[in-house]
């Protein structure tokens, strides 16, 4: 019989005979198969022998507060393959095998049972509650701070607005010969018109221009990358002015501009006093040229905030979101990369900002409420669209004049 080398300590053992069966040893660590898988397992786990696949997703599953009822139409097969079945029924199998959700330890726990670990008995608060104290403080700042400025600058903008409707009036009774003009134009509906157009458009983007030098990340920002987000950003801010305007009033199936002048879904529903000053021409370009994008802004932005009755820091919150998000991706953004960060950074803050804001006010389920916020983006997003083929036409029909600011904003110069 041949002599051989062992691989511990060099000590001399007898080799296996040719055609003796060998004896092959269980790997070094496994104690038996997981009585959930089947899978080989290295030790038992809250209660069972287990693998530390089965352990994890147990864990996972009792932090997540796991149901066991099954959501398939077939119900699954736990027993036969416990790693393919739904997470329902994975967890159901690993309950009747023998695991123990007491058998957690929160202070080992990584994924979330840290949060109820008993904390000392502080006489004063801990320097970590102390700094996330502040932080929220601080957050809560910012929002507010946004919104009031917000506010002003749009309280300016309607009081610009009032006063040119007024000058207009005016102009026109004196070129008429009235001694009184009528300045009560607002108590019936009026169809927007060239000049509507005009003048809202520039107060709009003059609104725009003096909000966004209010935000303290456009300090940090090149010359060269503000234009570019603010090129990208204008049809959304018309949009967004326009939208909440006309979510705050009371009309339906019309689509108003910030003095008030509207684009109706269908002319003839208009009010017949109204109906009276619109020339045949501007009824056929509002129900040939126009119907399309009156209808995308209706549908898609006014009747949802209307719904949404959004609070004044969502509204802010919204502004900024989809403004840093006009910076697009690193890669097709064409922003510098230093941009890309600090505008993506300011509107995670923002974002967080909102949130310190639904917890102050203690509303409920607020996440939901936040994402019905941001479904909004897309609606916005597509009227925008649907407004720069009706701009454009009336910019390339010479139907509407626009100033030299709206050229370079909406139509790159």
């Amino acid at each position: 019989m041949e002599m051989g080398y062992s691989d511990s300590g060099g000590q001399l053992e007898q080799a296996p005979e040719p055609g003796s069966p060998v004896e092959i040893k269980p790997e070094k660590g496994i104690i038996g198969n997981c009585l959930i898988c089947g899978e080989p397992s290295t030790g038992k786990h809250y209660g069972i022998v287990a693998c530390l696949g089965c352990k994890t997703f147990f864990r996972r599953a009792v932090v997540q507060r796991q149901d066991t009822v099954c959501k398939l139409e077939t119900p699954c097969e736990p027993k036969l393959m416990a790693r393919k079945a739904c997470r329902a029924c994975r967890y159901r199998r690993c309950l009747e095998c023998g695991m123990s959700k007491e058998a957690l330890q929160p202070r080992r726990d990584l994924i979330g049972c840290r949060r109820v670990r008993n904390r000392p008995n502080w006489a004063v608060p801990p320097p970590n509650v102390m700094t996330e104290e502040v932080s929220k403080n601080a957050l809560l700042s910012l929002i507010e701070r946004l919104t009031a400025c917000d506010e002003r600058i749009r309280n300016k903008k309607f009081e610009i607005l009032r006063s040119k409707q007024e000058a207009l009036g005016l102009a026109n009774a004196i070129k008429e010969g009235i001694c009184k003009p009528n300045v009560d134009h607002h108590s019936k509906l009026m169809i927007m018109l060239a000049s509507d157009i005009s003048n809202t458009t520039q107060t709009d983007l003059l609104t725009l221009l003096e909000w966004i030098k209010t935000l303290p990340v456009f300090k940090l920002i090149p010359q060269k990358d503000k234009e570019l987000l603010l090129k990208r950003f204008a049809w959304n801010h018309l949009i967004i002015e326009c939208g909440t305007f006309t979510a705050a009033a009371n009309v339906d199936d019309v689509w108003l501009i910030s003095n008030g002048t509207c684009m109706p879904r269908n002319v003839e529903k208009l009010p017949e006093e109204s109906k009276l000053s619109i020339s045949a021409d501007r009824r056929w370009r509002q129900e040939k040229l126009y119907k399309q994008m009156t209808d995308t802004c209706i549908d898609e932005v006014a009747a949802p905030l209307r719904r949404l009755k959004l609070m004044p820091q969502e509204l802010i919150a919204l502004r900024i979101i989809m403004l840093m998000n006009c910076g697009g991706t690193p890669e097709y953004s064409g922003l510098e990369e230093q941009t890309h960060k600090v505008t993506l950074a300011f509107r995670d803050k923002v974002i967080a900002a909102l949130f310190a804001h639904y917890e102050h006010i203690e509303y409920p389920n607020f996440p939901e409420r936040f994402g019905s916020v941001i479904l909004m983006t897309s609606g916005i997003t597509s009227a925008a669209s649907a407004m720069l083929e009706s701009y454009q036409v009336m910019r390339l029909f010479k139907i509407v004049s626009f100033d030299s600011i709206s050229q370079q904003l909406l139509f790159n110069g």
